[in-house]
């Protein structure tokens, strides 16, 4: 499992909650744009440093979407980031199987989705996959203790997340949208897992109700 709380696959599950059809996880801006390019009915969604890249439609933002919601409604959403996107695809490499991509926003849906699994590898993306990132470390936290059966604090996580050093940031930086920290921080606001899987040639993700 791969762990992105801000902002990537927080992003991810507002946008299957809008209706997209599929999500498309690439690493680099220009296969994100080559696949939008070659594949009917898409939008590409995502950054690069935190910043929405000339091309895409959409930034690495659950506010954006929820704005706009018809804009992922039905459709391919190809998803590029600095972090979340390029571990994922750097999980499936390693083979990771299954893989889940995660956030707070369905922590505990993901939870149960991996629950009857032998044995669970969490990767908290971090900043670029190099550098550790508070959020992400409560998430995985807050999902491991889950799978565990250890007490869960929700209210504290969602906490913790909305006044982390990133959080601050983010809420400063122009490229952000105003409510993408809250939106964010937001614990289980959705009842649905997102699974990652192979399919000729890409990696695919999709909505997974229980």
């Amino acid at each position: 499992m791969v762990v992105d709380v801000f902002r990537a696959f927080s992003a991810a599950a507002y946008a299957f909650a809008a209706s997209a059809r599929r999500i498309v996880l690439a690493e680099e801006v220009d296969e994100a744009t080559a696949l939008a390019a070659s594949t009917a009915n898409t939008i590409l969604m995502g950054e690069v440093g935190g910043v929405r890249p000339p091309a895409f439609d959409l930034g690495n933002s659950p506010g954006e979407i929820l704005a706009d919601p018809e804009s992922v409604a039905g459709k391919t959403v190809v998803h590029r980031s600095s972090s979340g996107t390029r571990c994922a695809r750097a999980a499936l490499v390693a083979g990771a199987a299954p893989l889940y991509v995660a956030s707070l926003v369905v922590g505990s849906a993901t939870a149960r989705a991996l629950r009857e699994a032998d044995q669970v590898t969490i990767v908290a993306a971090g900043l670029g996959g190099i550098e550790a990132a508070e959020e992400d470390e409560a998430c995985a936290g807050f999902i491991a203790a889950q799978l565990l059966g250890e007490d869960a604090d929700t209210e504290e996580v969602g906490r913790q997340v909305a006044t982390s050093d990133r959080a601050r940031y983010l809420d400063r930086a122009e490229f952000t949208h105003a409510d993408d920290v809250r939106l964010c921080s937001t614990v289980d606001r959705f009842d649905f897992a997102m699974r990652a899987s192979p399919k000729n040639g890409l990696l695919v993700v999709r909505r997974e109700d229980a």
